[in-house]
């Protein structure tokens, strides 16, 4: 349908400086907006700093709960090379990298534990 696109996706978390940390250093994703409400901190981050992206939810008084989707997934261009970095900076590596056809693709976690792909099919 013509005008309809993706803006962002929610994922509520603990600590919202800790789940910046990774999306920022270890994604790159770019600040777009911080909010600070009378519940607690909504931060949007997306490449270049725009959508669509990621919204980090913390609320006041609220566990995170599991997410209502198995992952979230990232088109990068070197799954190996973002895989060391993400490494590097202490995050588990869930899934070292695997071959789907022409793609390589693997999977982390963020501080929250939510699933993370790293993949290389915006190629195709």
């Amino acid at each position: 349908m013509a005008g309809v696109r993706l803006d962002h996706l929610r994922v509520d978390v603990e600590d919202i400086d800790r789940a910046e940390r990774f999306y920022s250093e270890a994604l790159g994703l770019q600040r777009i907006v911080r909010y600070e409400t009378e519940k607690g901190v909504i931060l949007q981050l997306g490449p270049d700093g725009a959508p669509p992206g990621v919204e980090l939810w913390f609320e006041h008084g609220l566990e995170p709960r599991p997410s209502a989707t198995e992952h979230l997934a990232f088109a990068v261009d070197d799954v190996c090379g973002l895989l060391e970095r993400v490494r590097a900076l202490g995050y588990e590596v869930v899934r070292e990298p695997w071959r789907i056809g022409d793609e390589t693709v693997a999977f982390v976690r963020d501080p929250d534990g939510h699933l993370v792909e790293f993949n290389d099919f915006a190629g195709r």
